[in-house]
């Protein structure tokens, strides 16, 4: 294990071509004794060098930062797609969703409520994997916000225990925001809390929930 204790060295190499010589250049940079551990760790459990994974990592936060985006997005949109793919979902444009969910439900809305119910349950475990607690849903949702159209999510504990949950974006239209507040009451049930009221307006769902 390499001495960690003051100074992280670092040699990202510069990137080239197939068959070209890599220009390196080297620099000392200081970071967070715990980083650099968790830095190093990784490094080892991937099997490899430190020069090899800073280099790829350095590689990645450039290329990202070139294109106007961050670190924190970049991790936040990892973790949102390593979620979806355990639920095999795709994304559609939101104009589409709402249309289909319209039809749906006008077509069999009891049946229509019914899977998104069970799809609220269904997701309550993996979820767990990234919200332990009801109180971290907010954070969870703001990430999805690159994938959905939530434009608003808050939960408030109150002193009693009772949460409530606010949403703006739920869908555009009343029938499409019901699908989605039977989804959030699944969602909110699976965390063993028992929904006591509901407000609902198109786009829009107030949910009050307590522990029975």
């Amino acid at each position: 294990m390499p001495d960690h204790s003051q100074v992280a060295r670092f040699a990202p190499a510069g990137r080239a071509k197939p068959g070209r010589r890599i220009s390196i250049a080297r620099t000392n940079i200081s970071v967070d004794k715990t980083v650099f551990e968790e830095f190093a760790a990784e490094a080892e459990r991937k099997k490899m060098t430190l020069f090899a994974f800073a280099n790829r990592s350095l590689s990645a936060i450039t290329d990202i930062s070139r294109e106007g985006g961050s670190p924190d997005e970049f991790y936040r949109i990892w973790r949102m797609l390593s979620l979806l793919r355990q639920v095999d979902a795709i994304a559609l444009p939101s104009d589409l969703v709402e249309y289909l969910v319209e039809k749906q439900y006008t077509s069999d809305s009891a049946s229509t409520l019914a899977r998104f119910r069970r799809l609220g349950t269904s997701l309550v475990g993996l979820l767990k994997m990234a919200a332990e607690g009801i109180e971290d849903i907010a954070p969870l949702a703001k990430d999805f916000g690159f994938f959905i159209p939530i434009k608003h999510f808050a939960l408030t504990k109150r002193e009693d225990g009772a949460i409530q949950i606010d949403v703006v974006g739920a869908g555009r239209a009343i029938e499409t925001t019901v699908c989605s507040s039977e989804f959030l009451k699944a969602v909110v049930t699976g965390y063993g809390y028992e929904v006591k009221t509901e407000e609902l307006h198109p786009g829009t769902i107030r949910l009050m929930a307590q522990k029975p």
